[in-house]
């Protein structure tokens, strides 16, 4: 296993904790590569481990497709710049119902 699924995977299981434990009544599986996130209403998040790219991908049902790509020990989003931790916070802030 490479550096990129060791960090992968680590970040995948603490993706899951924020899930469960900061977003009230979620459904949280992970899956190998992949983390299922189905909120209160219904609504999916889709995470997962992207090799070839070596990035994470998320899919939001309130914001679409993201991709984070590590730069030392922190996930950036590709686009903006913007930390995956402070993306989920904002998610959170902005849909949690």
């Amino acid at each position: 296993m490479d550096d990129f699924d060791k960090d992968a995977n680590k970040i995948l299981e603490q993706l899951s904790h924020f899930f469960e434990n900061f977003w009230a009544d979620t459904d949280v599986d992970l899956f190998e590569d992949c983390l299922i996130v189905i909120l209160p209403d219904g609504l999916q998040y889709l995470i997962n481990k992207h090799g070839p790219t070596h990035q994470i991908w998320i899919s939001s049902p309130f914001t679409g497709g993201h991709h984070f790509k590590q730069k030392q020990d922190t996930w950036i989003h590709t686009r903006t710049n913007e930390q995956l931790e402070h993306f989920l916070q904002h998610e959170k802030n902005n849909h949690a119902s």
